[in-house]
Parts: structure tokens; C-alpha cells; sequence
């Protein structure tokens, strides 16, 4: 295969990425699945997708490659894809065909098999958005579905679109923080009947701002320890660096360039993981 990049890290970074089998990750719809036994009924909305994305980013795995510079991944490592069993709550026979199918697979573990039969789709098939969709349409509708007129809409997709501006770069997520305080603060509940449901959505901002703080934290000190074994002095330099800018961003507003497509990458990955949008930020 012929080696693509401008430089030799660029090249060794791009052979992961396009030699890696793609496989199904189960870690996203775990702790989904915990989070939303524990707290659906007893929380609005906007604070139970929020306490799941503060969930998921304080545990999901962390992984830091040989050689990469900004760091992050949507899966335990390079390739893995996390399932959105709120949108499309895969049936085994999906996934058969996901992890036997020629044309971009993804393999699936034999364990996950029995994952998703005994604790995802009894939880997730009755009240996923698909379910809900297909269950209201028409059998014309239907039919002209399983011709192939149409396909996707938002079977595995969340509702709206997400499209970002230079504003990530400008602020860091404590100072959105700061804005979301005082605009808790200065609600008017005696003359503003939304106001009850603008705190619902606030309080579930904040906890969200939080959590993406606490994933760059948490890479912060990965990297610290990673250097701390680091024999070679180069790469111990670069996950020094990597640490102080997790540090930095995105609690803060980047710094240095570096700093500032790390917060690109955090906020594309908190937007991506937190539902499966139409754009990717």
C-alpha cells in the first residue's frame, strides 16, 4: 500500500487508520443502558442525557497512540464504534450482518452477542426512536421502505443538526459554566412560566459542560503517566505537552494551536458520543 502523509508520524497514524478492522463497541450502550435504569422517571430530560455524557466521560476507556499528538478516540481504541440503542436498538441479526457482511464490517465479539440480547434489547428495543418511528407509519409507508425508495432518515440518527463556529476556540467550558450560573440565577419564576423547563435544560448544560472538563482531566493524567514510563525523550517531551494542554483545554480556552485542535476534537467528541447527529461539529 502506498504510504500517504506529509511526513513519516502523519503516515504511520494514517496505515492505523485505514488498516484497522472496525469492530462494535458495547461500552457506550452499557453505560447508557446503567445510567438510564438508575435515573429515567426521577430526572427531566435535558439532566438524565446529561448525567449519562457525565457517566460515559468519566469512564470510558482512554486511549493515547504511538505517536499521536491529539488524542481521543469514540471507542476503547482506534476503529471501535459505539451503538445508540436511544435511536436504532440493533436486533442479533443486525449485528450477524454487521460482523459478517463484506463490505465494511464490523466485527462484533461473541460476548457482545449475548450483551445485546440479554440486557440491551430488552431495555432499549420498546423505546428506541426507530421503534417509535416505524410503529407510526403507514404500511404503504412501509412498503415503499422495504423497497429501497428511502432509506436511513432517522433511524440511526439524531433529530437536528449540529454545526460549530469559531466560539469553541474563544471561550473554555468554565467560562460557559460562568454564564450558565448566572442565567440559572437571573430566571424569572414569577413571570416566566418556562422558566421551570429553562432550568431543567441549564442544570443539564452545566452537568454536560462538567463532564467534558473531567474527560480532558482525565487524559491529562493518562499522558502524565505514559511519560513518567517513557524511555524515549522525544515522545516523553510530547505526552508532557499533551498532558499540559489537556490541562488547559477544554476547561480553558486554548492557547496554541495544538491546544486549540485538541478542543476542536474534545467538543467532536462529546457531540458525537453524547447522540449520533447528522453533522459532526
Amino acid at each position: 500500500m502506498e504510504k500517504r502523509g506529509m511526513n513519516e508520524r502523519i503516515q504511520k497514524l494514517r496505515e492505523v487508520s485505514v488498516s484497522t478492522q472496525p469492530v462494535i463497541s458495547m461500552e457506550r450502550a452499557l453505560i447508557e443502558t446503567e445510567v438510564y435504569k438508575k435515573y429515567q422517571g426521577q430526572v427531566s430530560a435535558p439532566v438524565l442525557r446529561a448525567l449519562f455524557f457525565k457517566e460515559l466521560m468519566g469512564k470510558k476507556a482512554l486511549y493515547i497512540g504511538e505517536g499521536e499528538l491529539i488524542v481521543g478516540e469514540k471507542g476503547e481504541y482506534p476503529q471501535a464504534a459505539p451503538t445508540f440503542p436511544e435511536l436504532c436498538c440493533h436486533s442479533l441479526e443486525d449485528m450477524e450482518v454487521m460482523d459478517q457482511r463484506e463490505l465494511i464490517s464490523f466485527k462484533v465479539e461473541d460476548e457482545y452477542f449475548a450483551i445485546q440480547e440479554k440486557t440491551i434489547i430488552p431495555y432499549w428495543d420498546a423505546r428506541s426512536t426507530r421503534t417509535k418511528i416505524l410503529g407510526r407509519m403507514t404500511d404503504a409507508w412501509k412498503d415503499a421502505y422495504q423497497a429501497g425508495i428511502f432509506t436511513e432518515f432517522m433511524e440511526q440518527r439524531g433529530p437536528g443538526h449540529t454545526v460549530g463556529s469559531d466560539d469553541i476556540y474563544a471561550r473554555g467550558f468554565n467560562d460557559r459554566i460562568a454564564q450558565i450560573d448566572k442565567e440559572l440565577q437571573d430566571l424569572d419564576y414569577l413571570n416566566d412560566q418556562e422558566a421551570p423547563h429553562k432550568a431543567e435544560q441549564l442544570k443539564g448544560m452545566r452537568i454536560a459542560a462538567e463532564a467534558i472538563i473531567a474527560l480532558g482531566r482525565r487524559y491529562s493524567g493518562y499522558a502524565a503517566e505514559l511519560a513518567a514510563k517513557e524511555n524515549n525523550p522525544g515522545r516523553k517531551k510530547e505526552l508532557l505537552q499533551i498532558s499540559e494542554n489537556c490541562q488547559v483545554v477544554p476547561a480553558e480556552k486554548p492557547k496554541t494551536f495544538w491546544q486549540a485542535i485538541q478542543m476542536y476534537w474534545f467538543v467532536h467528541l462529546g457531540v458525537t458520543l453524547e447522540i449520533n447527529p447528522w453533522d459532526a461539529y
